[in-house]
């Protein structure tokens, strides 16, 4: 330690942020003896360090603030200036440009801090430092050359250049947004989507995109920055991308080396990993306290919130944390206090209680509880939704319908249990249906806040893996099998990452495993007759290798990667362990094997039809939900399809075109796709174009005719139009009055909507006196396509 000890404090406050300034002024107000210690030489270091008149958000806007520190949503001028007037009015006792450099607990309690060459002993210390000290490494050549940078100080210097901002986080996000429009950026997103921004940044940032002013790389990461460049490696293509300036917004880290010095434990070895913390925000050493960002919640107003609690917890009251009202709201199944049904919830739904309690608080936060009637539908099988869901009470059936088949139920599950993983990981539509036995109660919880959970918790993280590997295993091996029986096997399995265009095997190798594919996509392929003959492209949650599962049994096919992809591994001599437990299983799992064994044989019997998917992919047709097929043989050009369009909508405009893509006797016309990803929602001033959970994406009345969805439509399925006005028995006076039509050539937008409202499905094909339009969903695209084009000689 440094010199003697020079003051005696109930409590010394590491941080003068916002969670350190609310935190000073409770201590304050109470009487208690305290110092604040900052580093740098002004308040709240990393707001500070914002860009110049960067708009602050007080978010959560649902949560109360506590305390009396200032904080409304404003420039951060006006932010800091506020809190800059409430220390001089309040004379907080904040030391500025002093350093703690050492805090030791005490054999009897209390601790030495040591700063700025002094030494004080304080009963309880409260850590509120932020993160800004301690960013996180990109870990790729160049990334120290001098046009890199952590911070953005002034947008206004910046312009007409090229910059790379890397990150997917609000300061990510707030950075490429304040640049874009002036410069020519590109923002790198390592994951598919934006999951950690807020949604308003994400919703403003794929606008941009849309309108030209941004480019978004997804799935990619930074492969080497040099002097006036970046390499880039992606999902699909490596590029290089000029770079006069590089922002590196990856985040930040706890100071864990700091921290554990001081005997401060963690939730885990990941650098996701928080510090371990009671419902007092006190850590693993008694009286040590930690608040704001260093925690893991980085939000001004949770901070605010932890500096009052927190002196409070000291001072030995009972406070009521800000987001307790909300929660008991969100969480009404339960009684006692928020705390309280947390944990019972966390003994009730294993996956739940393998999460922290405190971080569960901010995921609860948008849940939201629904009761289901006997036999009501949760979610339906094709659906657009993309929740992840737990039984709090209750039993849900699982059934699925394969192609051309029956539906079937594929298990039921009970109070404690979850679904809704395969579309929360794969990001495609609902792949079965839920339904009620009995009434149930169910917590939805929205995509983006279950994924931040996952990012967080690990161990979470692998339950819903296995859940996964599970669901597929009964969807498509083993119906009947109860899940506590398959859990022993999906324990072995791991996950495994493999880069685009990376042969994962080749036909004739020894079979080692089996997969199932997380996310991405793989081609399947086998030679014959000196040709390759593509048997299949999977996208996620599909399964290959199976055979590899059968002993001395080589590759039939190769397998190699599309695009990077995610897929969990289940070694052959893990599942043998299995089949020797359960040998009951063998003969369903050899039929399951023979199913797909003649399916192989057909495939190379009719060689050129793999040609087809292959094509519906490079021309995109595959990324539709929904798509309109005309097949030429059969089409007579009799424009049923047109008329019928026309009639069904009472505007008289058709939705579809007889051009569009043509490929072998297939036409994909001018209809729309109802794309995963439709790029029309973006930019669109009043929100007009919408998705229902059914996947149907259609255009509202409040259409203002701007015409931005059909500039963004890559596929020229919109339309813009010019509505007949509606007539009526007095039209003539009105038109008389104003003195003819005011419509003024107003325009709307048209697209297809799939019939929405009208019965009996799409007009075009319930129409067609040939049966030449067709109507199908990805899942169809290779054996209906591939049907056609055969049975008519095209390949």
């Amino acid at each position: 330690m440094e010199g003697t000890v020079s003051e005696r404090l109930d409590l010394v406050i590491v941080g003068a942020g916002p969670a350190g300034l609310s935190a000073a002024h409770r201590a304050q107000a109470n009487g208690l003896a305290y110092l604040l210690f900052e580093r740098a030489p002004h308040l709240a270091d990393t707001i500070h360090c914002y860009q110049k008149r960067k708009h602050v958000m007080a978010e959560p806007s649902l949560i109360p603030q506590l305390g009396e520190l200032p904080f409304e949503a404003g420039r951060r001028e006006e932010v800091l200036g506020g809190w800059q007037g409430f220390v001089d009015e309040h004379g907080l006792a904040v030391r500025l440009g002093c350093e703690v450099s050492a805090v030791e607990p005490q054999p009897g309690g209390g601790f030495l801090v040591t700063a700025g060459g002094e030494t004080h002993e304080a009963a309880h210390v409260v850590v509120a430092v932020g993160t800004q000290g301690n960013p996180r490494k990109l870990g790729a050549p160049g990334e120290d050359l001098p046009h890199v940078s952590g911070r953005l100080v002034d947008p206004a210097e910046v312009e007409d250049e090229d910059v790379v901002v890397v990150g997917a986080g609000d300061s990510a996000l707030e950075v490429a947004l304040a640049l874009a429009g002036s410069n020519r950026v590109h923002l790198v997103v390592r994951g598919p989507e934006i999951v950690r921004a807020k949604e308003s940044l994400e919703r403003e940032a794929l606008q941009r995109q849309a309108g030209g002013e941004l480019t978004i790389h997804f799935s990619t990461t930074v492969a080497r920055v040099e002097a006036g460049s970046v390499e880039l490696s992606g999902a699909e293509d490596d590029v290089t991308v000029a770079a006069q300036r590089v922002y590196l917004k990856i985040g930040a880290v706890a100071p864990r080396g700091w921290l554990e010095a001081m005997g401060v434990e963690f939730s885990g070895q990941g650098r996701e990993a928080n510090p371990r913390l009671d419902h007092r925000y006190q850590s693993s050493v008694p009286g040590l306290h930690l608040i704001g960002a260093v925690t893991g919640r980085d939000l001004i107003r949770l901070g605010i919130n932890q500096g009052y609690e927190v002196v409070e917890h000291i001072l030995g009251r009972d406070v009521e944390p800000a987001d307790e009202a909300i929660l008991k709201e969100r969480l009404p199944w339960w009684s006692g206090t928020v705390r309280e049904r947390i944990a019972e919830l966390r003994r009730e739904v294993p996956i739940l209680g393998r999460a922290d309690p405190e971080v569960l608080r901010e995921t609860f936060l948008t849940v939201e509880p629904r009761d289901y009637a006997d036999g009501e539908e949760i979610v339906r099988q094709w659906d657009y939704t993309d929740s992840f869901l737990v039984i709090a009470g209750g039993r849900v059936a699982i059934r699925h319908r394969p192609e051309g088949g029956q539906e079937r139920q594929v298990a039921t599950l009970e109070a404690g249990q979850f679904f809704g993983e395969m579309s929360l990981i794969s990001g495609r539509r609902r792949n079965a249906t839920a339904v009620s036995v009995g009434p149930s109660r169910v917590m939805e919880i929205p995509r983006k806040a279950i994924l931040k959970l996952l990012a967080v918790a690990p161990e979470v993280k692998a339950e819903v893996d296995r859940a996964f590997l599970i669901r597929a295993f009964q969807g498509y091996l083993f119906p009947d099998l109860a899940e506590d029986v398959l859990w022993p096997l999906a324990r072995r399995a791991h996950l495994v990452t493999v880069d685009k265009d990376e042969v994962l095997f080749a036909e004739g190798d020894p079979g080692d495993a089996f997969y199932l594919l997380r996310s991405g996509m793989v081609k399947v392929a086998k030679q014959s007759g000196g040709r390759e003959i593509v048997l299949s492209y999977l996208v996620s949650g599909n399964f290959f290798g199976e055979t590899a599962l059968l002993p001395d049994t080589p590759r039939t096919a190769s397998v190699s990667t599309i695009f990077k992809s995610e897929l969990i591994r289940l070694d052959r001599a893990d599942f043998d362990a299995f089949l020797a437990e359960h040998p009951e299983l063998k003969g369903g799992f050899l039929d399951k094997l023979e199913e797909r064994r003649v399916a192989t044989l057909k495939a190379e019997a009719t060689p050129g039809s793999g040609d087809v998917l292959s094509d519906l992919i490079r021309e995109e047709v595959v990324i539709g939900t929904d798509a309109l097929i005309i097949d030429d043989y059969k089409c007579v050009r009799c424009s049923n399809c047109i008329e019928a369009c026309e009639g069904v909508h009472d505007d008289g405009q058709a939705r579809l075109s007889l051009t569009g893509i043509k490929f072998y006797n297939l036409l994909a016309p001018n209809s729309c796709w109802q794309c995963e990803n439709p790029l029309c929602m973006l930019d669109c001033p009043p929100d007009a174009i919408v998705r229902d959970p059914r996947g149907e994406v259609y255009i509202k009345e409040n259409c203002i005719g701007c015409g931005n969805c059909e500039a963004n439509c890559p596929y020229d399925n919109i339309f813009m139009v010019h509505p007949e006005p509606k007539r009526h028995l007095f039209s003539w006076l009105f038109d008389l009055v104003r003195g003819g039509d005011d419509d003024g050539g107003r325009q709307v937008a048209v697209k297809c909507d799939l019939c929405r409202d009208v019965d009996g499905g799409p007009a075009c094909v319930r129409c067609c006196p040939t049966g030449a339009a067709i109507r199908l969903t990805p899942d169809e695209y290779r054996a209906r396509l591939e049907s056609i084009v055969v049975r008519e000689g095209a390949v």
